[in-house]
C-alpha cells in the first residue's frame, strides 16, 4: 500500500534527520539526555508503526476472507451492528488494497 509507505518512510526520515542533528550537536545545545531522548523517540516511533503494520495486515485478512465472509457469519449469528463494521472495514481494505503488493504493509 503506496500510502502506509510513504507514511512510514517520512516518519523514519524525520526521525533519522533529527537524531543526527542531535547526535552532532553542532553548536553544543543537547546533552547527553537529549541525544537518549532522541533514540527514545525514534524506538517509540517504530513501534507504532510496527502496530500499524499489524492492524493493516489484520484488515487485509479480513478483507480477504470470502467463502464463508466474517460479515456473513456474524450476521448469521445475530450480530448485525458488527457486521456493519466489518463490511465497512473490507470496503475500505478492498478500496486500499486493490492494487497494493501482497508484501508492502511489511
Amino acid at each position: 500500500m503506496e500510502g502506509f509507505t510513504n507514511l512510514t518512510n517520512a516518519a523514519r526520515e524525520f526521525i533519522d534527520a533529527r537524531i543526527e542533528v542531535v547526535e552532532r550537536n553542532e553548536f553544543d545545545d543537547y546533552t547527553p539526555e537529549d541525544v537518549a531522548s532522541v533514540h527514545r523517540e525514534a524506538t517509540a516511533i517504530e513501534t507504532e508503526i510496527a502496530r500499524l503494520a499489524s492492524v493493516v495486515g489484520a484488515a487485509r485478512a479480513i478483507a480477504q476472507m470470502r467463502h464463508p465472509s466474517i460479515e456473513k457469519l456474524l450476521r448469521a449469528q445475530g450480530f448485525g451492528y458488527e457486521a456493519d463494521r466489518v463490511t465497512e472495514l473490507v470496503r475500505a481494505a478492498d478500496e486500499a488494497f486493490k492494487s497494493a503488493p501482497e508484501n508492502d504493509a511489511d
